[in-house]
C-alpha cells in the first residue's frame, strides 16, 4: 500500500562545526525509541565511542503510544544540537497486540532519519521499487501483528563540510522474506550513489543475515553486501574479526556502514554491556576521511 508523506526537518545546531578532514558517522536502529532517554544518555557518556558528527537512524517513532507519542528523531537532534531530516517508512495501523511495542490504539508513523553537525541539503526519500506488503486484510481485521501502510525506504541527503560534500543514505532493508527483496533494494541504493560526484556513505539496518557466513568463510554469496562491494563500496568494519561483528541479539552482523570515494580510518561497535538492553541492535560507528 503506497504512501506519500512530506519530509520533516529542522536545525538545532548552534552554528556550523568547523570543517575537518575526518568525521565520525554512527548508524543505529533505535527499536522505535522505546528507550530513547537511556540511549541518548549512553551516547553522551560512553567514553569508548567517539562523538558522532553524523547519525543514520532507523526505526524512529513519531506520534506512537508505545513511545509516549514523542517525535524520537527530533528529540535526538535537539539533544545533540544537530540538523536533522526525517522520512516516514510506515504508517503503523491500530492493533490490539503486536511485537516490539505491543498495542496501538491509533495510527502513527515510524521511519528513518539523518542527523548532522553540518548543513544538509538535496534531501530525498527513496521508496524502494521492490517491496514486501505489510498491509494484510487479516491483520487489519483482527488488529494483530504489525499491520502497516507503506514500505521500506531510504533517506538520502548531501552534507556540506566546508567546501566539500558527502552523500549519505539512512536505510532499513526488508526483514521478512528478505532474500526476495533485500538484494534489489541494495542495488537501488548502490546505483543511486554511483550518480554522486562526491563521496558516499550508506548505513543502517541491512538485515542481511547471510553476510555472517560470508565473513566467516571468505565467500561472496550475500546479494545485499555483494551489490555494494561489487560496485566499489567498502565495508567500514572489514578489518574486524568476524566473531566480533555481531550487532543483533541473534548474533548477526546486520548493522553496517559502507562508503565509496572515502576512506575509513577506524570503526567499532557499541559495547554490549552499555548498549545491549537499549535496543535489539547495537550502534556501529566509523571514522571517515575525505579522499
Amino acid at each position: 500500500m503506497r504512501i506519500h508523506c512530506e519530509l520533516e526537518g529542522a536545525s538545532f545546531a548552534h552554528a556550523d562545526s568547523p570543517p575537518r578532514d575526518e568525521i565520525v558517522v554512527l548508524a543505529y536502529n533505535l527499536e522505535r525509541g522505546l528507550r530513547a532517554d537511556d540511549q541518548i544518555a549512553a551516547l553522551k557518556n560512553d567514553a569508548a565511542m567517539p562523538a558522532p558528527d553524523v547519525m543514520l537512524l532507523s526505526e524512529a517513532d513519531r506520534g506512537c503510544e508505545r513511545t509516549d507519542c514523542r517525535n524520537i528523531a527530533r528529540e535526538w537532534a535537539q539533544a545533540f544540537s544537530m540538523y536533522y531530516v526525517y522520512g516516514v517508512e510506515f504508517i503503523e495501523l491500530p492493533r490490539f497486540w503486536g511485537p516490539a511495542g505491543g498495542r496501538l490504539g491509533r495510527r502513527c508513523e515510524h521511519g528513518n532519519a539523518i542527523l548532522s553537525r553540518y548543513l544538509l541539503g538535496n534531501v530525498r526519500l527513496i521508496r524502494h521499487d521492490v517491496n514486501r506488503s505489510w498491509h494484510s486484510w487479516w491483520q487489519r481485521l483482527f488488529r494483530v501483528g504489525e499491520p502497516r501502510l507503506g514500505g521500506r525506504m531510504a533517506l538520502a541527503a548531501d552534507m556540506r563540510v566546508g567546501s566539500r560534500y558527502l552523500r549519505m543514505y539512512s536505510l532499513h532493508f526488508e526483514s521478512r522474506e528478505g532474500q526476495r527483496y533485500r538484494p534489489a533494494q541494495a542495488v537501488e541504493l548502490a546505483e543511486d550513489g554511483l550518480g554522486s560526484p562526491h563521496g558516499v556513505l550508506i548505513g543502517g539496518d541491512f538485515n542481511c543475515v547471510e553476510y555472517k557466513g560470508d565473513l566467516a568463510s571468505g565467500t561472496s554469496t550475500d546479494g545485499v553486501t555483494g551489490a555494494l562491494l561489487g560496485r566499489g563500496y567498502a565495508d567500514a568494519h572489514a578489518g574486524m574479526a568476524p566473531a566480533e561483528r555481531a550487532t543483533s541479539r541473534s548474533g548477526y552482523p546486520i548493522d553496517l556502514i559502507f562508503g565509496r570515494g572515502v576512506s575509513f580510518t577506524g570503526a567499532g561497535i557499541g559495547d554490549t554491556a552499555v548498549w545491549g538492553k537499549l535496543s535489539d541492535h547495537l550502534p556501529v560507528w566509523a571514522r571517515v576521511r575525505f579522499s
